[in-house]
């Protein structure tokens, strides 16, 4: 009978350390992802700083702030490309709420603003005097070239 009273002391020890140590992991991987997302939230905050320095002096001397030119040539770029694809998945951008729409609706499905087809066709007619611009230059240029080689 000792025998037995003597291995359900040893397994309830066992146990207890074992119980013991999943606390104490369970512990630590708390403590390590409450590490984690406080990392997070500073590094949204040095973002959200970031950028309300880079609103405040975006319009200085570009020279000082070689990086607020970088900026400003990636949004522009991102911007085009925005465009680019809702050309291709066939939307557009609300104006009033920045929610993508189909090209075809008349009124935002999010906040019921009136889309303005004269935006579309702004964009349509700006582009195609781009490419008749573009066009009546390479038309120029092969003009200017003809004319040197009859002289």
């Amino acid at each position: 009978m000792a025998f037995f009273d003597k291995l359900s002391e040893t397994l309830t020890n066992a146990s207890k350390d074992v119980s013991q140590k999943a606390k104490d992991l369970s512990g630590v991987a708390k403590l390590t992802m409450d590490i984690h997302t406080k990392e997070d939230q500073v590094q949204k905050l040095y973002a959200q700083i970031g950028k309300l320095y880079f609103e405040a002096h975006k319009d200085d001397d570009p020279a000082e702030y070689e990086q607020m030119a970088q900026i400003k040539e990636m949004l522009a770029a991102i911007e085009d490309m925005n465009k680019e694809l809702c050309e291709l998945k066939g939307t557009k951008v609300c104006p009033r709420c920045g929610q993508e729409v189909k090209a075809a609706d008349a009124y935002c499905k999010s906040c019921g603003a009136k889309l303005e087809e004269d935006e579309i066709i702004v964009d349509a007619v700006v582009k195609e005097a781009a490419e008749e611009e573009t066009v009546s230059e390479e038309t120029i240029q092969k003009e200017t070239t003809e004319e040197v080689f009859e002289d």
